[in-house]
């Protein structure tokens, strides 16, 4: 349905844009992965509090059953996506084999990103109802729909500081240009994979223990 919005509404607006349909597919799949675990995993403590107060289980299988369940949907849609972008033009390359890589750092930013979120969440409930607020306005500062050709030159440089746009283009250079993403690409998209990651692991271990004095 997105994408046949997008199609029907910017297809015209975007001249110079070539093959827009599979330009925006290529942002679609993986910003839509991205936004359905966070905001999922930003509930899955609270959500799981009654389970977790009556069996010991770790409180972080939780968001990574969470994550585990979205990522087995990514992977079961790219089997129609897959179809579309065939539809649409898609053309393989060798730079198609570091999808699966690829996928990980977007994976492991994503869990960090939803390890941080949750966690808070249980001491603050309103982070979660934040968080689905703030999501559809990233969504619009990513360029997932639109070239950033349109971004005047002034204010570029703060894309730099949207981690999706990052993976964005990422996936863009391996899927829609069939081309190897650049070595700068590779070591922005890892450090903030890592950094993500970590800062995720490391805020929930922390928060864990008052857990359940906090539910």
């Amino acid at each position: 349905m997105y994408l046949g919005i997008f199609t029907f509404v910017f297809s015209n607006v975007f001249p110079d844009i070539e093959n827009y349909p599979l330009y925006a597919l290529t942002g679609l799949i993986f910003w839509n992965f991205f936004s359905s675990s966070t905001q999922q995993l930003s509930m899955s403590i609270v959500e799981g509090s009654g389970v977790l107060k009556s069996i010991n289980i770790p409180p972080v299988s939780y968001p990574v059953g969470f994550l585990v369940a979205q990522l087995i949907n990514l992977l079961l849609t790219f089997i129609p996506f897959a179809i579309l972008m065939v539809v649409f033009g898609f053309k393989p390359s060798l730079a198609l084999l570091l999808f699966p890589v690829a996928l990980v750092l977007l994976v492991m930013f994503t869990l960090g990103a939803g390890l941080l979120i949750s966690s808070l969440n249980v001491y603050f409930r309103d982070v979660g109802l934040l968080w689905q607020a703030i999501t559809p306005a990233l969504f619009y500062a990513t360029p997932v729909a639109y070239s950033t050709r349109l971004i005047p030159e002034q204010f570029a440089w703060l894309l730099n500081f949207n981690p999706m746009y990052h993976y964005i283009n990422f996936f863009r250079d391996i899927l829609y240009y069939g081309e190897f993403p650049s070595m700068l690409q590779w070591i922005v998209t890892v450090l903030i994979s890592v950094t993500s990651l970590l800062i995720g692991v490391f805020v929930f271990r922390r928060l864990e223990p008052g857990f359940v004095s906090n539910y």
